[in-house]
This record gives C-alpha cells, sequence and structure tokens, in this order.
C-alpha cells in the first residue's frame, strides 16, 4: 500500500483545480467520491487518466494503473438519467405465479448477482417431470411436493447490462431446495449454496431450538449454528430465535431474527468462514434487539411484513441499511447494530420498492402508480445530507427529487404491481429493477447521482426519448 498525490486539472482550460491524497488500495469508487468531496460535492464529471475515461468501479487504483503521483482532468458531463430494459426474466416457467407465491430477492456473498426466490408446489419427483405426472393416471397418488426456487435472473446476460438490449432466456433455478415452504426459510446464498433457518430437536431443557445450516453441492447440510450450543445468546434471550432473512458484506454475515416470546426483533452479526477441508462455521458474536416500531411484524411465525429488506451498506461499512416497509427505511450503525429511522414512510411518501447507492449513500424511492394512472412508475431520489458521517444520517423529504419514469410493465392478474425487485449492482454502479412482467431493467447511477429533478408533470417518459 502506497500513497498517492493526484492533482486535478480542467480538462477544457487546462486551469489547476486542487489535489487530494488517496492509497493505491482505495477503489475507484472511492477515488470518484474523494474527487467529488474535494470539488465543493460536485456531481456530474468523468475523471480522464491520458485521455481514457477512468468510470467508477470495485477495481483498486493499482488496478486502474495509477501506481504513482499522477495528474487526473476533470471533465464536466451529465447524461440523462434513465432506466433502460436490458432482456426478460422468465420465473412463470419456473413455476411463479403472484396469486400463489411472493417473489423476493435473496441475498448472496457473490458480487454482481440479483438472485430471486419463490415458493411452487407439484406432484411428482421433480418440478420438471410435473407435465408427466399430470397425465399419468396415478397423479392422484403422488405426494404433493413443495420447495424453495432459487435463480439469478441476469445469470445468461451475456454482456455487460450497460451495453444494451439482449434477451435473458428462461433458464432453470439455480438452486432447489425441497421441503422449505417459504423464502423466510433460506437466509441467502453462500458460494452458491442456501443458507437455511430451520428448527432442530434441542435438549430437554430447551425443546426445538433454533439452527442455520447449509445445503452443500452434494445435497447434505452443514451445521453452521445451534441456539441452544450458543450460551452468551441463550443468557441473553433465552427464547427461541426465528431467523428471517441474511446478508452478506465483505466482512460478514447478517441474519434477522425474530424472538418468538415476545415478538420483538433481533439483528446478528458474524462470520461465515470455509475452510481448507470444505466444512464452514458461523460465529455470531454480536447482536442488538431493536426498537419497538422500528421493524414491523404481522404474524406469530415471526415472518417480517413483505416490504422488509436488507438494502446494503455505506461503501466504508460503517452501517446498514434496511427498507422495513412502505418506502421507510432504517439505519443500523454497525459498531452497535441498534437501529433507528432515518426516513419514515410519510416522508418517503409509502413507496413499494428502495434502492439504495453505497458510493453516495443516496435513497432511490420507487413509487408505483399501475393501479392510477400513466406513468406507471415514478423515481424518486433523496441525497444523503453532505459531510455527514453514515450513522448520523436523516434523510429530508424536501430534498426528494423526481429523476425519471421508467415504463416498467405491469403484471396481467389483478395485483397490478409493476415493480418486483431492485437491487444495487456493484460491478457495474447501477441500479437493477425487475418490472411486473418480468421485464429486466438498468439504470446507470453515474447518470442517477447527477440528474437534475424532472417537473412532476411532465408525462413524457424519460426511456422513451431518443439518447443524447
Amino acid at each position: 500500500m502506497s500513497a498517492l498525490n493526484i492533482s486535478l486539472s480542467n480538462a477544457v482550460t487546462g486551469a489547476e483545480l486542487t489535489s487530494i491524497t488517496a492509497c493505491s488500495t482505495d477503489t475507484v469508487f472511492q477515488l470518484h467520491a474523494a474527487v467529488a468531496q474535494a470539488l465543493g460535492g460536485k456531481k456530474g464529471f468523468k475523471l480522464l487518466l491520458a485521455d481514457v475515461v477512468l468510470e467508477p468501479s470495485p477495481d483498486s487504483l493499482e488496478v486502474a494503473g495509477l501506481t504513482q503521483d499522477v495528474a487526473l482532468q476533470v471533465v464536466a458531463c451529465v447524461t440523462r438519467a434513465r432506466f433502460r430494459r436490458i432482456g426478460t426474466a422468465c420465473p412463470g416457467s419456473q413455476g411463479y405465479h403472484i396469486h400463489d407465491t411472493s417473489i423476493r430477492r435473496m441475498h448472496a456473498n457473490e458480487l454482481g448477482k440479483f438472485f430471486m426466490a419463490w415458493t411452487r408446489g407439484f406432484r411428482g419427483d421433480s418440478y420438471d417431470s410435473r407435465i408427466r405426472c399430470w397425465r399419468s393416471a396415478h397423479a392422484s397418488g403422488r405426494p404433493y411436493l413443495r420447495e424453495v426456487a432459487i435463480v439469478d435472473v441476469a445469470q445468461t446476460t451475456p454482456e455487460p447490462i450497460q451495453r444494451g438490449p439482449v434477451d435473458v432466456p428462461s433458464s432453470s433455478p439455480l438452486v432447489n431446495v425441497p421441503g422449505h415452504i417459504g423464502w423466510w426459510s433460506v437466509l441467502g446464498l453462500f458460494d452458491y449454496c442456501p443458507v437455511l433457518a430451520e428448527t432442530a430437536s434441542g435438549t430437554a431443557q430447551f425443546g426445538e431450538t433454533a439452527s442455520i445450516v447449509l445445503r452443500v453441492s452434494d445435497g447434505s447440510s452443514q451445521t453452521l449454528w445451534r441456539q441452544d450450543e450458543d450460551a452468551q445468546l441463550l443468557e441473553a434471550f433465552g427464547g427461541m430465535l426465528c431467523c428471517t432473512q441474511g446478508f452478506f458484506s465483505k466482512e460478514s454475515f447478517f441474519v434477522l431474527a425474530c424472538l418468538q416470546a415476545d415478538m420483538s426483533y433481533v439483528l446478528l452479526e458474524g462470520v461465515l468462514q470455509k475452510y481448507d477441508d470444505s466444512s464452514h462455521s458461523l460465529n455470531l458474536n454480536k447482536w442488538a434487539r431493536q426498537d419497538d416500531g422500528v421493524i414491523i411484524c404481522t404474524n406469530d411465525r415471526g415472518e417480517p411484513f413483505d416490504g422488509v429488506e436488507f438494502l446494503g451498506t455505506d461503501l466504508a461499512e460503517t452501517a446498514l441499511f434496511m427498507h422495513v416497509g412502505n418506502g421507510a427505511v432504517a439505519i443500523f450503525p454497525l459498531d452497535t447494530l441498534k437501529g433507528r429511522l432515518c426516513l419514515s414512510e410519510e416522508d418517503s411518501g409509502r413507496c413499494s420498492a428502495v434502492g439504495f447507492d453505497p458510493l453516495t449513500a443516496g435513497i432511490y424511492l420507487f413509487r408505483d402508480l399501475s393501479q392510477q394512472c400513466e406513468p406507471p412508475c415514478k423515481v424518486y431520489r433523496i441525497r444523503a445530507p453532505e459531510c455527514v458521517a453514515a450513522v448520523d444520517l436523516n434523510y429530508d423529504r424536501s430534498s426528494m427529487q423526481l429523476i425519471c419514469k421508467p415504463n416498467f410493465e405491469v403484471e396481467r392478474y389483478g395485483e397490478h404491481a409493476c415493480v418486483l425487485g431492485v437491487a444495487y449492482d456493484f460491478l457495474t454502479d447501477c441500479l437493477i429493477a425487475l418490472d411486473g412482467e418480468h421485464g429486466f431493467w438498468s439504470l446507470p447511477l453515474k447518470d442517477a447521482r447527477s440528474q437534475e429533478a424532472t417537473e412532476e408533470g411532465d408525462d413524457t417518459h424519460l426511456e422513451d426519448l431518443p439518447e443524447d
């Protein structure tokens, strides 16, 4: 690791602007953030290194070619922010139907993945054999099976998603989890293997106990954690924890769990490790019970409100952000894990989906208008206040700006939803979305960060305009 002195000049006039110091191990994302701060919060710019554009990326400065003190040129550049349709995913061909099950984002430790999960039922040996089973005279005698299907809806995209439209053909699920009847029982994917929340037989003293297991590729399971073997968690909470969701950061694995004794929520943090002998371990070494109202619970199984979802961490990984329903966002400082609301339902306008920009800690709110009028969706941005640490952020409704009106397709079976899922793609620095008819869309955040507010009364779909 070495320190780099980087001078910045105007690419047009050649005038010296300022200089900054960076480390060779910093990412190009972090370089752009440092330049924006040095330029007084300027958003719309590109960096040139020897007349080559240095795009934001997770690559280190050393990998990007900055190995010694260097001069960069800054050029103002504002491109209209718009979602572009890049293909079509087909979960419907693999047993998903909006009336039968909910589709859900599934987090993984792999970057650049957009996993979705849903439940499906069938009679027969496997889902693929269901047609033969239906035609069989013995179909009624077959047991009815349920499983969770998980697929990367972008896995067959042959090009990086900024390079234009491609068709994403229907593909078989990457992972099937037999016997699990809901997405809440699958916490995430670790190296493409499902991490499962299960109930196990405990000791005579504690009866049933919560456990987390890893279903490895050969179909066997490895127990990662049991509550009745965790003395500290037993002392802290006593009753059984019902784990419902998981999230991977660069260093940690987070688990959201419900304490069934009083239906309160607990956020846990640990490290999921893989060893040379292919064994795994999970050590949950930090946790915090959440105050009433931060996370909503709606039933006695500990399943959270359907809109609750991990959004991600800020770039420095000092805070974890979570959509806790109807557009409300909570922030969890990683030193305490004690959550608080940083954006309320009322201030968000009760939006149906939320996107998060880890580079700037900006919030993107998706307002579903499919049951009311055209356009079917409006996307609003709330920038994070400048010079405020991520753990101290609060989002002000007065800074909410309409930035685009994507022409998402609306599902056709009565729910009239136009957004099924939203995720941030670290590899391409884009927000990606799945619409109501499984269209796959991409919004480059390098454009959205600097996009000026769009007039509410302008009914033109920005995605239908010609290229700038």
